[in-house]
């Protein structure tokens, strides 16, 4: 760390009552009253080991170095006194070692390169003013200014708020390459149900018992009267995202495959198709073909791909759960992830690959893989049951803005329903929960389009010509 960052232990930096920092002298005091950027240091500093960090040594090393970055007091300078920087993150990063050389952001199917040595994950930070969201992206502390610019004369604690989020690598372990990193929708709806919405509700109730203390004087009830608008519509969206947050955690999303290829592999067949060449077993060195140590890396490589095809082809959704879009949907997105895989499995790589192995006898690697994997059968399968979803003519009735697009939309849905089931395998056990989901979107509809009439107060032509 360079000279002017305080003395840390344990990752944490002690700050004085007169709001300097111990072992650091604050910069110097202009007539416009800057920020010290040290102060801005020392806070992350406080917080990071306990919200991002953990006990072992090279996390609190990585830490420690989080400021030997040439631009980062400049970020925390630029954040304390600059009115359109409004937020600071603290970037939390895995990095995996390659034998290659260097370091990749995705963890590779053997930890070991081929002298045995171990590359274990390195974790790093780093500061940043935009956010971004990458598959090596453990978490991101988020420091948000509630005022345009930080004031000296008041702790830094009552002038920033801190947010925690999750990324992709925030599970990864010591098989990194089965873990499952944390739903972002999961983490989203978590702050809206547990922290925005209950906030939100303490504050308009504390207000309206403040009101009713004060007996709804003149001025208070005309704010009352103002806000009988806003708040329920602010409850409203509130409720709407919060909704909409659930079931997109509920969709069961469909992992992109791709299947990691080997170097020489991907050298020989770039080198066929430079040179017009047809890519065949000759192409590679003799030498590999032979090769043991060579082999069992391509042996390796194809038992990854079948792990990771079976992710995919192993993959369901309860059909009762959720609404009748993310049944379709889900089937829909299969097919198109099962044929991006299956276009991976024709490429000149993947044959490649198989041939070399052939080549060298290496036949438990090659026979099996088509039944291992599953693909095919699912294919079949997915592909049969979308005879029943493509087309579905769902969007009609979600859409529908009266009774009678709602009526209409229902007459397409089960028109649709009763002549593609009977061309489709789609198991009577899942028809039988999504026509319970098409009720309960048909419910929702009905409420959105009849919500805004008072029903009980139309004459009755109005209220039959509506009902019917």
């Amino acid at each position: 760390m360079g000279d002017d960052l305080p003395t840390v232990a344990g990752g944490l930096a002690m700050v004085s009552p007169t709001g300097g920092v111990d072992g650091l002298a604050p910069e110097g005091q202009s007539s416009l009253s800057i920020y010290d950027a040290n102060l801005v240091k020392a806070y992350i500093l406080n917080v990071l080991p306990f919200l991002l960090g953990s006990q072992d040594p090279q996390e609190e090393h990585s830490i420690s170095m989080l400021f030997a970055f040439p631009d980062a007091t400049e970020k925390c300078r630029q954040f304390a006194n600059d009115p359109q920087t409004p937020v600071l993150y603290v970037i939390k990063e895995i990095e995996y070692g390659s034998s290659e050389g260097g370091a990749s952001s995705e963890p590779e199917a053997e930890p070991l390169n081929s002298a045995g040595e171990d590359h274990s994950p390195t974790v790093s930070y780093y500061l940043a003013h935009e956010l971004s969201y990458r598959p090596n992206h453990v978490a991101s502390l988020a420091l948000i200014k509630r005022g345009s610019v930080l004031d000296i004369g008041r702790p830094i604690s009552l002038q920033v708020q801190v947010m925690n989020l999750p990324g992709p690598a925030a599970n990864r372990g010591a098989d990194v390459s089965d873990a499952v990193g944390p739903s972002p929708y999961e983490a989203l709806h978590a702050y809206i149900h547990h922290a925005v919405s209950p906030y939100f509700n303490a504050l308009v109730s504390s207000k309206q018992q403040m009101a009713e203390a004060a007996g709804q004087s003149g001025a208070g009830h005309r704010e009352e009267k103002d806000s009988k608008g806003g708040i329920p519509l602010a409850k409203k969206k509130i409720a709407e995202l919060e909704l909409s947050l659930l079931h997109l955690q509920q969709n069961t999303e469909i992992p992109d495959t791709v299947l990691n290829i080997h170097p020489v592999i991907t050298r020989v067949v770039e080198s066929c198709h430079a040179n017009d060449v047809k890519v065949t077993v000759d192409q590679v060195e003799a030498g590999l073909l032979t090769d043991s140590q060579f082999l069992n890396r391509l042996q390796s490589d194809v038992n990854g791909w079948i792990k990771e095809i079976q992710k995919v082809t192993r993959l369901s959704r309860d059909p009762a759960s959720g609404t009748a879009s993310q049944e379709i949907n889900f089937w829909l997105s299969m097919e198109r992830a099962l044929d991006r895989i299956s276009e991976q499995l024709r490429s000149d790589e993947v044959t490649l690959t198989m041939a070399v192995l052939k080549h060298a006898k290496r036949f438990h690697a090659t026979i099996s893989f088509t039944a291992d994997t599953g693909l095919q059968e699912n294919i079949e399968r997915v592909g049969k049951y979308n005879q029943l979803m493509k087309d579905f003519p769902l969007d009609e009735l979600l859409s529908a803005t009266d009774v009678d697009k709602v009526r209409e939309a229902l007459f397409l849905i089960f028109g649709h329903l009763n002549k593609k089931l009977k061309l489709s395998p789609y198991p009577v056990r899942r028809a039988l929960p999504l026509v319970e989901a098409i009720s309960r979107d048909l419910n929702d509809q009905l409420l959105k389009v009849l919500g805004s009439r008072r029903l009980m107060s139309t004459d009755y032509q109005e209220f039959e010509r509506i009902a019917t």
